[in-house]
């Protein structure tokens, strides 16, 4: 899975997009070449994100760029493959190991704090397997046009920055209960989505959902343990069988909805204090509405 993902990134030119030189590929070929004759112990933590810019990692790894000069110049980023199946479910294809990616970002801090603020998307703690819990406006989001802020292009290269943030998330989850965490869970609010679909602004984002899910996620480990979308209005079923139609079958086959706000499942999941007040828990989380055009 890791030589495809690096041979989609050549031939895809992504280490271009992210602003890495001509040979990071080849580069990352011969390591992977190289740590393919070693087994991975995951299971002992991996080193600590380093970041060699002017972003601070408290604030790459919540998401909250809080001390940042003009450019996020260079990230050094250790990740883990995890363990993963492939779609065909051939067991032979899963692997673990470890990756050090160097790359070199052209990203912004401004156009990165306004794509945080276009799209929410908050870690607010842990699940009751210690997993990160992510919460975000979907609906909002979907509804509200903001796909048009940035090109495809861009869109693409911030949401491989928020993929590594997930890797960040479960490493320190992992840390703190000494357990190898490979997963995380996503809770999305489809408020806001109704509009959307009566001013058809959620159909202009479906060429955006399609090229993140062929350009990314195809060439990333399955993460996502549980996925929870809430407040789904009825009407919102035909938007939602166009994006099946592009899904990973496996992924697909996780997701989980619900008409209104499903407090008690999510307790299920997660402890009160984990839940954003508003939907029924005690967490006072920053969980901010997004910036809409």
């Amino acid at each position: 899975r890791l030589k495809r993902a690096l041979s989609f990134r050549k031939e895809a030119e992504v280490d271009a997009i992210l602003g890495g030189g001509d040979n990071t590929c080849d580069g990352e070929e011969r390591r992977a070449d190289e740590q393919d004759k070693e087994e991975a112990d995951f299971a002992a933590v991996p080193p600590p994100l380093r970041v060699d810019s002017v972003a601070s990692l408290t604030s790459m790894a919540s998401g909250v760029l809080s001390d940042c000069g003009e450019m996020v110049k260079e990230m050094i980023v250790t990740v883990p493959t995890l363990s993963t199946t492939s779609k065909s479910g051939n067991a032979s294809d899963e692997k673990s190991s470890c990756v050090t990616r160097k790359k070199t970002s052209s990203i912004d801090p401004r156009d990165l704090e306004r794509y945080q603020r276009l799209r929410v998307r908050v870690f607010v703690g842990r699940d009751r397997l210690g997993q990160p819990v992510l919460f975000e406006r979907l609906g909002h989001f979907l509804g509200s046009g903001n796909c048009d802020h940035f090109t495809q292009e861009e869109w693409i290269r911030f949401y491989i920055w928020d993929l590594e943030r997930h890797f960040t998330e479960m490493r320190n989850a992992s840390e703190e209960c000494g357990k190898a965490i490979t997963r995380f869970t996503y809770v999305a609010d489809a408020t806001g989505i109704y509009a959307g679909i009566m001013n058809r602004a959620v159909w202009r984002v479906i060429p955006l959902l399609k090229a993140l899910v062929k350009a990314v996620e195809e060439h990333y480990p399955e993460i996502a343990d549980k996925i929870v979308l809430f407040n789904v209005p009825r009407v919102a079923s035909v938007f939602y069988r166009a994006v099946r139609t592009f899904l990973d079958p496996v992924t697909a086959e996780k997701i989980e909805i619900h008409s209104g706000v499903p407090t008690d499942v999510l307790e299920k999941i997660m402890p009160n204090s984990v839940i954003p007040r508003e939907y029924g828990g005690s967490n006072d989380v920053n969980y901010p509405h997004p910036v809409t055009r």
